[in-house]
């Protein structure tokens, strides 16, 4: 889930988001390069609440992702390793594997996927591994398009030349103010 509430400062009609929540005046979004959006990481059909210092250790195979190694019915795991795994699974199906470009978070995904929980990165830790990566990456790096994997030579040439059009608008602007 996302919260773009940073790149429409004015809001946005529910229903047709191009617009102001009148419905009428144009809605002027901020790039999401230059606003600071935050996304979350949901499923509430399978959340637990756990108190302070109360143990994270669960039961139960259900879950959207049937590939975490330590789902059992019958032997407690820890549900935040869980997690780890099912993010590192979802980073890697939903963009390692589909786009071109995203070495530099390949390692972090692959530690988030270790079969053996404790060997994982709690999330905070996988967090700060993040952020070290983040901030050692070239902002026109991290505003750069994701390149699918299936794209076509002609498809990336008229991609990148846009791509490349964009970042010389950003850069100019950026001069200018």
């Amino acid at each position: 889930m996302m919260d773009g509430r940073t790149l429409y400062p004015e809001g946005h009609h529910p229903v047709r988001t191009d617009f102001l929540p009148d419905g009428a005046n144009d809605a002027r979004p901020f790039p999401r390069s230059s606003a600071n959006v935050r996304y979350y990481y949901i499923d509430f059909g399978l959340s637990r609440l756990f108190e302070e210092g109360e143990s994270p250790l669960v039961l139960g195979r259900t879950g959207r992702d049937k590939e975490i190694p330590e789902l059992s019915n019958e032997v407690p795991y820890d549900a935040y390793r869980a997690d780890v795994f099912a993010l590192g699974n979802l980073y890697y199906k939903e963009f390692i594997s589909k786009y071109h470009g995203l070495d530099l978070i390949q390692p972090l995904v692959d530690m988030m996927k270790w079969k053996n929980p404790a060997q994982r990165p709690s999330a905070d830790a996988a967090f700060h591994i993040f952020e070290s990566i983040y901030g050692r990456t070239d902002e026109a790096l991290l505003r750069w398009r994701l390149r699918s994997r299936t794209e076509s030579a002609p498809e990336r040439v008229v991609y990148d030349t846009v791509a490349v059009a964009r970042e010389g608008i950003y850069q100019l602007r950026k001069l200018i103010s």
